[in-house]
């Protein structure tokens, strides 16, 4: 295990200046000057008070909602910005893969942008020049080297810029939001030298929203809240707090409600395996969906029904009361009705529920509540990370165990 720090925060801090009233002109000026209404600025911290550490050859995820911080403390860290409080110490030559291509002159051609890009980092001709035939292959611009930069494709290039900052044998890689680089081969391309970094022993700190992607990669996480750490560890521990801290300060778009109002559903409730209202659950364990209704008078065989969302909108269940074979005679005023799930197969991550009352023939609906209540699935009794769903199932092998 490393035991060196390569990055170390102690107490770091930066702040902006955030201008609430923009005065423009010189006759504004000067009236503003007159009734003392000068332009109005307010100090933002973007980060306050953060003391982290990483050591040479480790892996650290950065995680937390727009605005946390994250960017501003990579930046910190690349020397891009300087702390207003605290200190920042690097000990390594950085590449920072940020602002992809920046540096690049538009009107120079691709191949001359490499040389340009390489030596604001310090690199000598003659080592980009033995690099230059891979820095092209992984950028994929072989036909296109030639060509002013200013007729290249976004994604162009976004790939060149990735591929020449990859080529620079750095010991410290910063990771921000780069995997949007591309087309899926080309990310997968990507993931797999950030693995060839990790075998060197290079210190690499990763930003993003991928939370599969930083489980996967790196062997310790951050997450920062309003300019804050608000934890270090595990990046399953870490990601499950996330994803509490978000289910409770998110809310929920798209959500729609129309029906003819003659049965109303009230609320959702969840209930833990001990009957405890709860927002959060864990994969395998029993999870209880309460709906609340009031019919304005007798309804005859009605039937109700829930769906299950991914965050990002994927249907992944839609259980009603008339195909699981049960069957409700008729209801009038108040009442509720539960949906147990005896094991959650459900991966963590925030998860959205529709509720519905229909008619026996699904045709007209009563009350139709599309995405209006949410709940988190925190890390449970499973080991699976990828998708949204465990599945009940085993493996079985039956192979030969070849020749020795």
């Amino acid at each position: 295990m490393p035991t060196s720090d390569t990055i170390s925060l102690e107490r770091a801090s930066k702040r902006f200046t955030i201008s609430l009233r923009k005065v423009s002109g010189l006759k504004e000026r000067l009236i503003g000057a007159l009734h003392g209404l000068g332009e109005s600025r307010e100090q933002f911290w973007a980060l306050r008070g953060v003391s982290l550490s990483v050591s040479a050859g480790e892996t650290l995820g950065v995680i937390g909602p727009n605005g946390a911080g994250k960017s501003t403390l990579l930046q910190l860290i690349a020397g891009i910005l300087v702390p207003d409080e605290g200190r920042v110490v690097v000990n390594g030559r950085v590449t920072s893969l940020l602002e992809l291509g920046a540096g690049f002159s538009p009107d120079l051609t691709g191949r001359e942008n490499i040389f340009l890009n390489a030596s604001l980092h310090g690199v000598p001709r003659a080592v980009v020049s033995r690099k230059f035939d891979d820095i092209v292959a992984f950028a994929e611009l072989e036909r296109f080297i030639d060509s002013p930069v200013r007729n290249y494709s976004s994604g162009m290039y976004m790939r060149l810029g990735f591929a020449v900052a990859v080529h620079l044998d750095p010991e410290i890689v910063l990771v921000d939001e780069a995997f949007a680089v591309g087309d899926e081969n080309f990310q997968r391309k990507c993931l797999r030298r950030l693995r060839d970094f990790q075998k060197r022993g290079v210190t690499i700190v990763l930003v993003s929203h991928d939370l599969h992607l930083v489980e996967q990669l790196c062997q310790r996480a951050c997450l920062l809240e309003q300019g804050s750490v608000v934890s270090t560890g595990q990046p399953s521990e870490v990601i499950a707090e996330y994803h509490e801290l978000a289910g409770a300060g998110m809310g929920i778009p798209g959500a729609r409600r129309w029906g003819t109002g003659e049965i109303e559903i009230l609320g959702l409730e969840f209930l833990s395996a001990r009957g405890e209202s709860t927002s959060t659950a864990r994969t395998r364990d029993a999870f209880t969906v309460r709906v609340r209704y009031r019919a304005k008078a007798r309804v005859e065989r009605p039937v109700f029904g829930l769906a299950f969302h991914g965050e990002h909108g994927a249907h992944l269940s839609g259980p009603n009361t008339k195909m699981s074979g049960f069957p409700i005679p008729s209801v009038a005023g108040e009442g509720t009705l539960d949906y147990r799930i005896e094991h959650l197969p459900f991966l963590p991550g925030r998860y959205i529920v529709s509720a519905t009352a229909y008619d026996e023939d699904l045709i007209t609906a009563y009350d139709h509540r599309d995405r209006f209540a949410a709940f988190t699935v925190l890390e449970g009794g499973t080991s699976e990370r990828f998708g949204m769903m465990e599945l009940p199932a085993n493996w079985t092998f039956a192979g030969g165990a070849g020749e020795g």
